[in-house]
């Protein structure tokens, strides 16, 4: 695994997946990116209808100031900040995905079910049903594992038969 692939929506929630996909990385010695998918700012115009907003100096600002934030949180990753650009969500982290190739995306969930699933979608599970890579999806309380390398740090290697001695 050479390249890894966090994403946050910028909420606290978001923010839970960069210190599982930076300790899996370090593990790895894999290349971190971390992405975050601004939602457009929309005007409803009626009742089912709304204008897309115009790019400029506060779309600018609000990106790069993601950026730095991105930057500070996960020191050396590589940082992707993009708008929806009229897209869900899910299609924006998706093209993302298939235009970096990871072998890997970590994202956090609410881990709803039922009726909360049914009403608010999920990002994290259209992910998983539709991206080209595996994805981990790490749940609020989860705490961070302690990666290691089979062969490292005395961690056994495994073979489909067992451990090797």
């Amino acid at each position: 695994m050479t390249h890894i692939l966090v994403t946050t929506d910028g909420s606290a929630l978001g923010h839970l997946a960069l210190p599982h996909a930076r300790a899996l990385a370090d593990a790895l010695h894999a290349q971190l990116t971390v992405l975050s998918v601004l939602p457009d700012d929309t005007l409803l115009v009626g009742e089912f209808a709304y204008v897309p907003p115009v790019g400029g100096p506060d779309e600018r600002a609000r990106v790069q100031a993601t950026e730095a934030d991105l930057a500070a949180r996960l020191p050396g990753a590589a940082v992707r900040v993009e708008t929806a650009g009229g897209r869900h969500t899910i299609r924006a982290i998706l093209d993302a995905a298939q235009d970096l190739a990871p072998d890997l995306i970590v994202m956090s969930t609410h881990g709803r079910s039922g009726l909360g699933r049914a009403l608010l979608g999920s990002v994290a599970e259209g992910v998983v049903h539709h991206a080209g890579a595996p994805v981990l999806l790490v749940r609020a309380g989860q705490p961070v594992t302690a990666w290691a390398v089979p062969g490292a740090l005395g961690v056994p290697a495994v073979t489909p038969s067992g451990p090797v001695a």
